[in-house]
């Protein structure tokens, strides 16, 4: 999932509901609070793919809207706030963005595209770390909070994502945010391209690894190859409902369908989450058209939304409490990218339906434009229209 900076609260939030920002100050000697954040991918039958995700966290964030066009100019910095590598965006950049108070100055892109239909999402990962010596070099050394900005300002594919990430020509590195208790950045990186190709980049025991992602789900810790691991513990699921039985001489049938899904985990742990996110994207229905496909997505989406007091914690610093506090991570918002029509879609969690942002309409856009995302929660805003319009 994504995180932010700053000491104003999300706008978006009720935050009489949930743990109130406030309580960031005081929390920030304890671990990172927890996010429970679900990013996945579907292919229509012509293979076409589209990714999504949601956003969860226990406290509201100042989250904005961002539209980096082509051309922007980035300088991104080294360890000790030295000048590191710099660049120059190829394509255009839009997405969900937070200024966390470190890195180039741009706000870190959170849940992002590019107009040729590579997305990103980052995910929380405790224990991540710089890789041994990332950043010794000033001129490749790039912050982990333009990691998204850079590949998907660069670079249209998943195939070339990975080759420069092992290329030795970019060195990335972890700041100490603030925010989360002054530790490295806790994010795992996902990414999809137009074709369904997807990895994860995580930054773990010292190290950084970038993992083919074969099942189209990501959520968060542990570790990616630990998620598929697991997913042995669950090769008898199937999408086929069993509706008939028998008990000594009694012969049962069910009185309704859907049993197939009985031990299809129904936690909002990580682990669980992820399990429950490949059945969908093994079993449900291939859409024939990018309309059909985008709704497809946004159904399943569904599936992992959290409303207020879902679940609620009492007191436990994971999800972001401190003794005698309740807290309870809801979706704070989901997004979805055709990768077909180079269109985002988002969804606040004061929104009941998704605005939808074309790239194209938003390309005559030749500076950076952000704005909050409370403008975008009426369910009838064109969200390419509010980027112009703040543009002017």
């Amino acid at each position: 999932m994504g995180l932010g900076g700053g000491l104003y609260g999300l706008i978006i939030m009720n935050t009489t509901r949930i743990l109130p920002l406030v309580l960031a100050l005081t929390a920030l000697v304890l671990p990172p609070r927890a996010w429970a954040c679900t990013a996945l991918m579907i292919t229509d039958t012509k293979g076409n793919a589209y990714s999504g995700k949601t956003m969860e966290y226990a406290s509201p964030l100042p989250f904005e809207m961002t539209y980096v066009p082509a051309g922007t100019k980035v300088a991104s910095i080294a360890p000790a706030k030295k000048p590191g590598l710099s660049f120059e965006t190829k394509y255009p950049v839009l997405g969900v963005s937070a200024d966390v108070g470190v890195g180039s100055g741009m706000n870190m892109m959170v849940e992002s595209a590019n107009d040729q239909g590579l997305s990103l999402s980052t995910n929380e990962m405790p224990g991540s770390q710089s890789p041994t010596g990332a950043g010794s070099d000033a001129a490749k050394a790039l912050a982990a909070t333009d990691l998204a900005l850079y590949l998907l300002g660069n670079f249209k594919s998943v195939a070339e994502v990975k080759e420069v990430l092992q290329g030795g020509d970019v060195s990335v590195w972890l700041p100490k945010v603030p925010l989360v208790g002054n530790i490295e950045l806790p994010m795992h990186y996902i990414l999809w391209d137009k074709t369904g190709a997807g990895i994860v980049i995580e930054f773990l025991d010292g190290k950084m690894n970038v993992h083919d992602n074969p099942v189209g789900v990501a959520t968060n810790a542990p570790d990616f190859p630990w998620h598929l691991t697991n997913l042995n513990n669950y090769a008898q699921l199937n999408n086929v409902d069993r509706n008939t039985g028998q008990f000594g001489q009694l012969k049962v049938s069910a009185p309704d369908s859907g049993n197939a899904l009985a031990n299809v985990p129904s936690s909002q742990i990580a682990a669980g989450r992820f399990v429950k996110a490949a059945y969908y994207t093994q079993f449900v229905r291939k859409a024939d058209s990018p309309e059909e496909a985008v709704i497809t997505l946004g159904h399943i989406l569904n599936n992992f939304d959290r409303p207020y007091d879902l679940s609620v914690d009492k007191g436990y610093s994971a999800e972001g409490g401190t003794p005698g506090t309740t807290s309870s991570e809801v979706t704070l918002f989901t997004w979805m990218n055709d990768k077909v029509r180079n269109l985002y879609f988002l969804r606040t969690i004061d929104a009941l339906n998704f605005a939808q942002f074309d790239f194209g309409k938003l390309a005559p856009l030749k500076s950076v434009v952000t704005v909050p995302l409370a403008k975008i929660n009426d369910s009838s805003l064109d969200g390419t229209q509010v980027l112009l319009s703040a543009a002017k």
